[in-house]
């Protein structure tokens, strides 16, 4: 990318112009600072092997330092090692004095050669912004979404001005390969790391539905790819709610693309968590979510593979019966494995910010959900508790995006009930920004939830007039 470029880019950015690096500001701002919001603790992360890789005058390196600093995390640099093929990493929870240590392999570094030549970032930058993204990637899955527009996003042209015809000759052509080669990219997001792909577009929705039937995959590799569809005049801010919504994701889960500059700084404008990339062609862009580590995964995953058809199956489960009949399987969590992961990926239901400092005097469970064919659809809930003689203690209880409003909330409130048979039951709850279906539960059953007057922890008290009520909101059973 030439100087000139550069600047065009950087123009409105402070932290860009500081620098001349627009790649490491999505990094920092799209993020690291992103994480910042749902995680404040401090970090120290060694990184053993490559402090002689590392020159003093490397001003986008040392910027990077600065950076993490100013978000808690703190880089320290052990070792001179003269060649090295594996770094060996201890990253220190500083606010909860725990610590791991694990491996960062160095694999196809031609591939990380290729990328620090596109983003100006030594390689050794490039290996580090990595490693920072695994361990918040292990916390944290920041973004789960993209929303698309269409005309000269995804595809050449304006379809309602040059129609269908155009726009497949467009693809056809010389001009169309960018658009064919972004989309590959999305499918390949979509099917191996589980991100939802939908759309958001000024069209009329008859039309890009007979359009997109029409292309074969060759020229819209995203055809039967495609979770969400949304069209009309509204504001798309509008729409990326509804979409949010329809997802049952937060809106700050999601990637935005659209070619229009007025619509990304309209919805920049109304939806701040959104993040809204600049770009001027799809190598740039896809070089910005690469860089910027949007899409950071710490393992290939099946459970995320399948996260898109099971959420393709609750919709269908729903539109037969509103309330779907579908069993759970309850399954002891010893060693607060599965709890744990669960706690540090939901927001939008969960009732404690205690992600991982579970003792030994606590049990977990994790439900999954299986459909009448036998299918299992994953993990959709886990609780966390402690029974003594006279007190039920629900220390965190959080439920998978995918799942809201089928029953499941229901159902473990009567599996609570009957663990804790007599039991006083309290359940830690803390609110948040982000807590809104579990806002919405304790609305929907306000009798019973009470203040107990302790900060941080209410009361479940269930009447039989309760009971009867979320017995009506839940066809789900237990296998």
């Amino acid at each position: 990318m030439a100087k000139s470029e550069k600047l065009k880019i950087n123009v409105g950015c402070y932290s860009c112009q500081k620098i001349d690096n627009c790649f490491l500001c999505v990094y920092i701002n799209d993020f690291v600072k992103k994480f910042r919001n749902y995680n404040s603790d401090e970090f120290l992360i060694v990184i053993t092997g490559l402090k002689s890789f590392i020159h003093k005058d490397e001003k986008v390196i040392t910027y990077l330092f600065e950076q993490l600093k100013e978000n808690n995390i703190t880089i320290a640099l052990e070792g001179n090692e003269e060649s090295i093929n594996q770094i060996d990493i201890t990253c220190k929870n500083i606010t909860k004095d725990t610590s791991y240590n694990f491996k960062y392999q160095i694999q196809n570094l031609i591939t990380i050669v290729e990328l620090s030549s596109k983003i100006d970032i030594p390689p050794v930058g490039v290996i580090i912004m990595k490693i920072v993204a695994q361990i918040i990637s292990k916390l944290k899955i920041l973004y789960k979404a993209i929303v698309l527009d269409l005309d000269d996003t995804l595809w050449k042209g304006t379809l309602s001005e040059v129609g269908i015809y155009n726009i497949r000759e467009y693809m056809y052509s010389e001009e169309g390969a960018p658009f064919i080669e972004f989309m590959k990219f999305l499918k390949v997001l979509g099917n191996e790391l589980g991100v939802f792909i939908t759309i958001c577009s000024r069209n009329d929705s008859k039309m890009i539905e007979s359009t997109i039937e029409e292309f074969d995959d060759n020229i819209f590799p995203l055809k039967n790819q495609i979770d969400y569809i949304i069209a009309n005049n509204n504001d798309k801010s509008e729409n990326i709610r509804m979409i949010a919504e329809q997802l049952s994701i937060l809106p700050s889960s999601i990637v935005f693309i659209d070619d229009n500059q007025i619509v990304r700084d309209e919805v920049k404008r109304k939806l701040t968590g959104v993040f809204v990339p600049e770009w001027e062609n799809h190598n740039e862009l896809v070089t910005k979510l690469i860089a910027g580590c949007i899409f950071e995964r710490v393992e290939l995953s099946l459970n995320s593979q399948n996260r898109r058809k099971q959420y393709k199956i609750i919709q269908a489960e729903r539109k037969q019966n509103f309330l779907p009949k579908l069993s759970v399987k309850v399954i002891d969590d010893n060693k607060h494995t599965e709890s744990i992961k669960l706690y540090s990926k939901s927001n939008q239901f969960k009732f404690s910010r205690n992600d991982d400092n579970l003792n030994d005097n606590t049990k977990s469970l994790y439900f999954e959900i299986i459909r009448e064919n036998g299918e299992n659809l994953g993990i959709c809930s886990a609780i966390t508790f402690s029974n003594t003689y006279d007190t039920f203690h629900i220390h965190n209880w959080a439920i998978s995006c995918r799942y809201f409003e089928i029953g499941l909330e229901e159902f473990i409130l009567l599996y609570i009930q009957k663990m804790a048979d007599t039991n006083t039951i309290l359940i830690n709850h803390q609110p948040s920004e982000y807590n809104q279906k579990v806002s919405e539960m304790l609305a929907k059953y306000s009798d019973a939830f009470k203040n107990n007057g302790k900060k941080d922890s209410m009361e479940i008290i269930f009447t039989k007039e309760i009971v009867d009520n979320i017995n009506n909101n839940t066809n789900l059973r237990i296998i």
